[in-house]
Formats: C-alpha cells, sequence, structure tokens
C-alpha cells in the first residue's frame, strides 16, 4: 500500500501522495468485530461495535462470576493457589495469627467462617488500618519451606510473568513498512485508510477532507505534534532550541513559551508549554493512587504507570506496586467486556496498549498519556474507564465498562462523575467519547453527551484523539459543580440525535 505526502517540490525525491483504497484490507482486518460464536464480518449487521460490551451468552459464566479483584488475579495467574491458608502477620491487638482460607473471591476466616475482602480481613484481626494489608497479610506454603510469603511478593511475582505488561517492560512500537515506506497506513484523525497527506516530519498521515482542507497544500505539511504549539511554525530537527511539554506531548520552541524547564536531579525533567498544562500535571500527580471513598463502599481512584520512559509521575514503591497491579486487573476487565482490538496496520493490542499507557513511534497509537480510573467496592473493581487529557480545551475517553454483575446499578454514571469531578479541577471544558450509532440514544438521553460541535471537530483536527471505525464522536462539557454520589443529570435533546 503506497502513501500520501504533499505536493512534491523536488522531483528527485519520493512520490508525496499515498494512495489507494484500504476497503479490502479493512474487509479483512474487522473480524474482531464479529461474535465470537459463529459470527462473521462480511455483513455490517452482524458486527459488533468496537465499543459494544460482549453478550453474556458468548462470556465465560465462570468468568462472570469472579470478582475483578488482586486476590483473584493472583489465583488466576497460579502465583497464588485456590484454597491456600492466609495468615495476617502484621501488628494486630489479638493474641497470635489470624488464620483464614482463600475460597472464591475472598478470605474466609477459620475462626468465626466469615468472608472477608483482603483490607477487610485486616480489620477483623485487629490490625492497624495504616498498614498495607498487601504487606500485613501473608500465604502460607508457597515458598515450600513453611515460610509465610507476602501478598505484595506475590503480586511482584505476576507483574514478572510472561503474559504480563511488566515482563516486558512495555518498549515503544516501532513499526517498519514496506519498500522503504515509513508512513502509518491510517489516518490519526478517523484510523482509516485511502488517499493520505503525510506530516513532512515524522510518520503521521491524514485525510485532506479530516483536516478541513479542500485540497492538497503545495507547500511541506507539518502535524500539529511537529508544529509549536504555540506560534504554529514546524519545530525541526535544525532547531536548536525546543521542548516537548510533559502534558500535552506537543513541541514548542523555547523562546515561544512563558513556562521555565523544571529540573530536579532527583526527580524527572518537566517541561510546559503554558501554564494550563502545568497545573493540570502537577493536579493529576497528587490524585494518582489515591483512593477516594463515596457512598456505598464505593471508591474512585486515578492509576498510570510511573515507568521513567512513560511519564514523568512519582509515587512511593508500595502504591507503584498497587497500581500495577489494579491496572493488570482493570485490564481483564475490559478484555472481559470488550471484543478484542487490534490496531489494523501494527496489529497491537489497543485495549492492553492503552491500559498500560504505552508508548509509539507512530503518534497515532502512542498512548502514554492515558490514565485508568476505577470504580471500587470494598476491594473489586467494577468498573473501569480509560482517560486522556489534551490540556485545558479537551479529554477523552475511548474505553469505558461495568463489571457484568454491577451493571444498570448506576456505576457507570458514578465513574463519569469521578472523572468529570477531576476534569472539572483540572479546568477542562470538554469531554469526547466515541459511540457506536446503535449507543448514541443512550448517551444523550441518559449521560447527557452530544454530537460533535463544529468549534469541537476543528479542535480534534489539533490533536490525537483514538478513534474507531464505524464510531462517531459525542462531546458533554463538564459541569460546574458535580456530586461523585449522583446520577449524571439527563439532558435529552432529540435535534442531536441521529435517527
Amino acid at each position: 500500500m503506497r502513501a500520501l505526502k504533499p505536493m512534491n517540490r523536488n522531483p528527485s525525491k519520493k512520490e508525496h501522495f499515498k494512495t489507494g483504497s484500504s476497503n479490502k484490507k479493512r474487509r479483512l482486518d474487522e473480524g474482531h468485530f464479529a461474535r465470537k460464536n459463529g459470527g462473521t464480518s462480511s455483513s455490517k449487521s452482524q458486527r459488533i461495535s468496537s465499543r459494544r460490551s460482549k453478550r453474556l451468552e458468548n462470556s465465560n459464566p465462570k468468568e462472570t462470576q469472579k470478582s475483578a479483584t488482586i486476590l483473584s488475579w493472583l489465583v488466576d495467574s497460579k502465583i497464588v493457589p485456590d484454597s491456600a491458608t492466609i495468615y495476617y502477620t502484621g501488628t494486630t491487638t489479638q493474641d497470635g495469627f489470624k488464620k483464614g482460607t482463600i475460597e472464591a473471591n475472598g478470605i474466609v476466616c477459620t475462626c468465626c467462617r466469615s468472608f472477608f475482602t483482603v483490607p477487610g480481613f485486616q480489620v477483623h484481626t485487629g490490625g492497624r488500618i495504616i498498614d498495607n494489608p498487601y504487606d500485613a497479610i501473608g500465604v502460607d506454603g508457597i515458598q515450600g519451606d513453611g515460610s509465610i510469603t507476602p501478598l505484595s511478593q506475590c503480586m511482584e511475582s505476576a507483574l514478572k510473568k510472561r503474559d504480563e505488561p511488566e515482563h516486558h517492560g512495555i518498549k515503544h512500537v516501532t513499526t517498519k513498512g514496506s519498500d522503504g515506506d515509513i508512513y502509518d497506513d491510517a489516518c490519526m484523525l478517523c484510523a482509516d485508510g485511502g488517499n493520505l497527506i503525510c506530516c513532512e516530519q515524522c510518520n503521521s498521515t491524514f485525510h485532506v477532507k479530516c483536516l478541513g482542507m479542500q485540497v492538497v497544500p503545495d507547500e511541506p505539511y507539518y502535524c500539529s505534534y511537529c508544529a509549536c504549539k504555540l506560534c504554529g511554525k514546524p519545530v525541526t530537527k535544525r532547531d536548536s532550541s525546543w521542548l516537548t511539554c510533559s502534558l500535552c506531548e506537543k513541541q514548542y520552541h523555547v523562546k515561544c513559551s512563558k513556562e521555565s524547564l523544571t529540573i530536579d536531579i532527583n526527580r524527572f525533567p518537566r517541561a510546559f508549554c503554558e501554564k494550563s498544562c502545568r497545573s493540570i500535571h502537577e493536579k493529576l500527580e497528587s490524585k494518582l493512587g489515591v483512593k477516594r471513598m463515596l457512598e456505598d463502599d464505593l471508591s474512585w481512584t486515578l492509576l498510570h504507570r510511573f515507568d521513567r520512559e512513560y511519564g514523568s509521575y512519582e509515587v512511593s514503591a508500595t502504591k507503584r506496586l498497587e497500581c500495577y497491579s489494579k491496572l493488570a486487573v482493570a485490564f481483564r476487565l475490559l478484555t472481559a467486556c470488550f471484543e478484542p482490538i487490534r490496531d489494523r496496520h501494527t496489529r497491537i493490542n489497543m485495549i492492553r496498549n492503552v491500559v498500560y499507557n504505552c508508548g509509539s513511534d507512530y503518534q497515532r497509537i502512542n498512548f502514554r498519556r492515558f490514565f485508568t480510573g476505577i470504580i471500587e467496592k470494598g476491594d473489586e473493581v467494577i468498573a473501569v474507564a480509560s482517560i486522556r487529557v489534551h490540556g485545558s480545551n479537551l479529554a477523552e475517553i475511548p474505553f469505558i465498562a461495568t463489571a457484568e454483575p454491577h451493571r444498570n446499578k448506576g456505576i457507570c454514571g458514578k465513574l463519569l462523575n469521578g472523572i468529570e469531578s477531576d476534569l472539572q479541577d483540572f479546568g477542562v471544558r470538554t469531554l469526547v467519547i466515541p459511540s457506536s450509532s446503535e449507543t448514541i440514544r443512550v448517551w444523550n438521553e441518559k449521560y447527557g453527551f452530544n454530537l460533535l460541535k463544529d468549534e469541537t471537530k476543528k479542535e480534534i483536527m489539533k490533536l490525537n484523539v483514538l478513534m474507531f471505525h464505524d464510531c462517531l464522536r459525542m462531546q458533554k462539557t463538564i459541569r460546574e459543580r458535580i456530586d461523585l454520589n449522583a446520577e449524571p443529570p439527563q439532558e435529552y435533546d432529540r435535534r442531536t440525535v441521529a435517527c
């Protein structure tokens, strides 16, 4: 497949247009939209949108009964044996060690036969609330020497397994085109192929129509990530004084910004193109891994990978381990709720790379700035959403899901409230989601989303906002005051809903 670039200024150079139809390739690669039990992608009516959750009859009944907890993840990972004996070894007000057994989705106390979560078992033993339960509770017999292994050590072992991203270090995804073609085969704005205009500096490609242009420009085209965010002029490799913003990842000339580079030998370097990006970054850092309690034993938490290569956020080793483990649990929940989604050019697992905020040499699949928001009931993850903030103007949520047993109970609304509450605190004004045509009315009637406004469409032309085939984008203005425990207001407007 050949790529489309601006008109050639130098006849000796390679042709600047990437041409060809992606229809055949698209039909072949959309198999992941089909129903798993005898589904086919030959008919649109038989395909399932990438944002539609799996049907219950296609799910494993045993999977739907399991709670999405760190403990169940350790059991399924074969790190902790099912029915293993658990001991609380931390400081306690009671005499002797309290003993329990791993059963189903939690811990059953040996003395009273009551069922507990991991934190609940700590409280039951008279342990100190300030202690980390995953350090204070251990499993008997794993080492084979009669010692008790803390759950935190089991979590580290699970993250090093071959099927967990921590084992691979989440390296950048590097793709190479055939015949020296290094350009992306999909438009960064709509994720579709066809005739594409290529960025002069990077490997990003775009449809002329998606950029709001009538014709291909004669001058070299630089995408918004290769042009200075502040002055709009190209940031080329010849420039000696330019930086990349730690929040929005836009490049900018140092002379164009009023913000200074923050350098601390004990912390990651931080550069910000403007004051709003610095403010959002600092507020995000203060919220990462912090559990905020809601009503009905629910809590709301923001998660993110803290690898040096994938973000400049810093947390303690204990919080980092718990965040990584909960990301593994969140990934399993999303995988259970959605059909597999693979990028048709690079074949990467989209859900996995978004949840673990993986980077890439292709801007379209560069997910380093994604965060994962979770709602927990006790220590069970019951709802998950992927969030990316593009500065003060806009944020996006490409994936959001609720565990099957907790659907139709207002949990999705509470998750959206948590997201909107943080975005409101960050000063973000607009929230964008992709939606299938079948779910537009639900998002509109129940959660107040409407089809994109013209000004938002223009804003998205400058951003890397994740998009799926056969989907439409919807938007919502962030409210000024948000009650985290309330249902989102219904703002149904029939004029904005497609028939």
